[in-house]
């Protein structure tokens, strides 16, 4: 578990600051807000992850019905989303504006928390 923690919030440190760079409405004010981003993001993954990907779930069911369950694809990038609005909220030195960028932003977070165990 802590080895899972650590790699989430590795992977999200990453892909925030990778994310700052590629992103125009992604805004870190110092590279030390990317490691509280990345703490933030793991433990509001860790605490509710769980929760958003229930909620996420219900409410692609729907679509996942109509699509044969290949809304589902997109389940990580939209739970990411969520937990990473959220971080937005919590720290002031991290600002996403847009869908777009958020939508971005946690693309590379699912990426990177995808290759990261893999590699190491």
């Amino acid at each position: 578990m802590i080895k899972t923690f650590l790699i989430q919030a590795i992977a999200a440190g990453v892909a925030v600051l990778v994310g700052a760079k590629l992103m125009p409405g992604v805004r870190l004010r110092t590279a030390k807000t990317a490691v509280g981003v990345a703490a933030v993001f793991a433990l509001l993954n860790l605490l509710l992850g769980w929760l958003v990907t229930f909620l996420v779930k219900v409410a692609l069911l729907p679509v996942a019905f109509l699509t044969f369950g290949l809304a589902y694809l997109f389940l990580g990038i939209l739970v990411n989303s969520v937990l990473l609005w959220a971080t937005d909220k919590f720290i002031d030195d991290f600002d996403v504006r847009g869908f777009g960028p958020l939508l971005g932003t946690a693309s590379l977070i699912s990426l990177a928390g995808w290759l990261l165990p893999r590699l190491f």
